[in-house]
């Protein structure tokens, strides 16, 4: 007899799994994003997201055998738990490899960009606000991290705008310890004019005779009449990417300016809480300018990508449907590992589309993430009703490898037709 079972603790279970696996793989990105090969970032949060919603779903499943019946605990947990880490760390990991590196490839047709504008804020307010020069900090770091053929240049501005360095190649550690060098040390004073330090930069970049993918960074903490829908369109006229970085202090006023030129040039505004947290603003905006990984957001014109979109929602469709096959393999039974298969496919699905909308609006990465990771967990587990189990006393009919009958705990070779899904 056929029918469709669901299990309330493994339901539960399941969302502990997600959350769990959320948690870890936050701490990993806040440790090693912008430092691990994006490929190797992926294949580990993959891999530890589908391990925590395996374990736990198995756990549910020893404690209250309700999907395979009280005689598979005896016959087949034992094999469920040593066939737990290569069937959920293991398979994640590889394919969440192998979807990154697709990801990564940039076949959408969009490059990162190489040459960049510093526009950094010298005016008398920048002296309470940032009186230990961690813009200066924060600017000479990210020179630092730049690649080599990388070409800056840097813009300071009060009430004028100046030309500190004109573009210069990074060939060698020497170019860069010579552009560090220029902003050693330059005086706070004056007011502020964000538009003409725009249109500074906006020249250098249309001066060069070579220009390759370019954007501009801007750091401001004040407000100053901006000709915003002329600026805007001078950008993207250009293809050029406009991103802001606001400070502590900042006013109302200044941050919607701010957020009025990134939003309009395709570019990203970057809140900084203090002013010791501009290096990874900095940081940020260029490593999301170079490298897009699947759990985060794109930036430029990569993010309106219909390519890109359509890749982030199939590949977390697939990683989904992949830790449904590995809940198949744990549980051993053909029958459940067909309907989680289907509900991971839908799950992953939804949770790509919400990662897709979410991470590029108005809403923290990390509450986007938690959600996504929630979603395909609690799809995955009540997805055991989609496909009828059959009730029996026997391991044959649903089984996809069977034990073998000399060892009596092994998970020995498959036999006959019962290891396919038919």
């Amino acid at each position: 007899m056929y029918r469709r079972k669901w299990s309330g603790l493994l339901f539960l279970f399941s969302l502990a799994g997600g959350a769990a696996g959320f948690a870890a793989g936050e701490f990993l990105l806040s440790w090693q994003e912008g430092r691990m090969p994006n490929v190797l970032l992926m294949a580990i949060y993959f891999g530890v997201l589908g391990l925590a919603i395996a374990l736990m779903s198995l756990w549910a499943e020893t404690l209250s055998p309700v999907l395979n019946g009280r005689g598979w605990r005896h016959r087949h947990a034992g094999a469920g738990w040593k066939l737990l880490v290569p069937a959920s760390l293991g398979l994640l990991f590889a394919a969440g490899a192998l979807f990154q590196s697709i990801y990564g490839l940039g076949f959408g047709g969009y490059k990162p960009a190489q040459d960049i504008v510093l526009v950094i804020d010298k005016s008398e307010s920048m002296r309470d606000n940032d009186a230990n020069r961690q813009s200066a900090r924060g600017a000479q770091q990210l020179i630092e991290r730049m690649e080599t053929g990388n070409r800056v240049s840097i813009v300071l501005f009060n009430e004028r705008a100046e030309l500190l360095q004109p573009f210069v190649a990074l060939n060698s550690q020497a170019d860069k310890d010579q552009v560090i060098a220029r902003l050693d040390s330059y005086p706070f004073e004056g007011q502020t004019n964000i538009e003409q330090a725009l249109q500074l930069g906006l020249d250098q970049l249309n001066a060069l005779s070579d220009r390759r993918t370019s954007m501009v960074i801007l750091l401001s903490d004040g407000y100053s009449d901006v000709d915003v829908p002329k600026t805007v369109a001078s950008f993207k006229s250009e293809g050029i990417p406009l991103h802001t970085v606001g400070m502590k202090g900042t006013g109302s006023d200044a941050s919607k300016l701010l957020k009025r030129l990134a939003g309009g040039t395709d570019g990203t505004l970057q809140r900084v809480g203090h002013v010791k947290g501009l290096t990874g603003a900095f940081t940020k905006i260029y490593d999301l300018s170079r490298d897009w990984h699947l759990t985060g957001e794109r930036v430029g014109m990569g993010e309106s990508s219909l390519y890109y979109a359509m890749l982030r929602v199939l590949f977390v469709a697939g990683l989904g449907a992949l830790i449904g096959l590995a809940l198949g393999i744990i549980f051993n039974n053909r029958h459940l590992a067909k309907s989680f298969i289907i509900g991971g496919a839908i799950a992953g699905a939804v949770s790509g589309f919400l990662l897709e909308k979410g991470l590029n609006a108005a809403v923290s990465s990390s509450i986007v993430r938690f959600v996504a990771d929630i979603v395909l967990a609690a799809i995955l587990a009540a997805s055991t009703m989609i496909v009828a189990v059959k009730e029996s006393s026997t391991d044959a009919p649903s089984s996809i490898y069977r034990r073998g009958k000399s060892s009596g705990s092994g998970y020995g070779s498959a036999r006959g037709g019962s290891g396919s899904f038919k």
